[in-house]
């Protein structure tokens, strides 16, 4: 699996400033990251190679000169200015060591690590630098046996866990209104919903996050009681069943005006072609960020 970092991830990856960044890239070619729909995105071993580049850099060399070089010759570089490697290269990046802390059900490292990518990263930056790479690989271990479902869910309490802390730094008092956030009955995965309230917590949105598999009625019991500017719920596919179909459609119709209704997953289209105009379609997380940005 190869991660997609956006640059200020990797600028605290790394250790090298914004614009030392920008400015490698451009005058040196020293990497070049690929743009996406969020901007210039980075791969492993891009960081691989900047942390390579700084360490040569830091032992005298100009970076005009060994910009151009091979990953190999930077290491050579490096293995004559040192007797030792440095520790940051035998570092393993940062899904990788919580992929390693899932496999072996070490709570305390997964807590640990994301704690500290949590103080490190913005939570966009966290979420798609880190969390959904990281989800998006444990779901298919799991799905190809790799994985026991077991490891998913302590994936997930943690993931909540970290929801929780980003929530409780939040300051409420400048909130832009309550997104309410939960997967309807039957639908057990909770992974994108869990990202998509840490996004709405970064766009300054206090997130409610309700759980997953809620039935409707409990859905607009808490929508009612809140008021909240959304509604979020979340579906996969191979949950997109008829009676999947019912719950949400009967959440549409008795929601509040004040309310908006956003369906988000992979079985989002399926169930919105049978829904009123009321239901609108959420298919990506970068689409949810641009609806959020609506809002306003």
């Amino acid at each position: 699996m190869s991660s997609e970092y956006p640059i200020r991830a990797v600028s605290q990856l790394t250790g090298l400033g914004l614009d030392t960044l920008r400015a490698w890239e451009r005058r040196y070619q020293a990497v070049v990251p690929y743009r996406g729909e969020r901007g210039r995105l980075y791969r492993e071993e891009d960081i691989r190679r900047l942390r390579l580049l700084r360490s040569a850099t830091e032992a005298g060399h100009a970076i005009g000169q060994i910009a151009r070089l091979s990953d190999a010759e930077l290491e050579r570089l490096q293995s004559r200015a040192a007797p030792a490697p440095a520790p940051v290269f035998a570092e393993a990046s940062p899904v990788q060591t919580l992929l390693e802390a899932v496999s072996r059900y070490d709570t305390q490292t997964l807590e640990a690590e994301l704690g500290r990518l949590a103080l490190l990263l913005r939570p966009t930056d966290l979420v798609h630098g880190v969390v959904l790479p990281l989800m998006r690989e444990v779901g298919s271990r799991w799905e190809t046996g790799r994985f026991r479902i077991a490891q998913e869910h302590l994936l997930s309490g943690c993931v909540r866990s970290l929801l929780g802390a980003l929530v409780r730094r939040q300051n409420t008092r400048n909130s832009r209104g309550k997104i309410l956030l939960a997967t309807p009955r039957g639908e057990l995965h909770e992974f994108g919903i869990l990202a998509a309230a840490m996004l709405a917590v970064e766009q300054r949105y206090e997130a409610v996050y309700l759980g997953a598999s809620l039935p409707a009625e409990e859905i607009l019991h808490a929508a009612h009681a809140l008021a909240p500017r959304v509604v979020v719920l979340a579906v996969m596919e191979p949950n997109a069943t008829p009676a999947t179909r019912d719950e949400v459609l009967h959440v549409g119709r008795e929601l509040g005006a004040a309310s908006e209704l956003w369906l988000g997953g992979s079985g989002a289209a399926s169930i919105a072609g049978a829904a009123s105009q009321r239901l609108a379609v959420v298919d990506t997380l970068v689409t949810f960020e641009r609806f959020l940005e609506r809002l306003l």
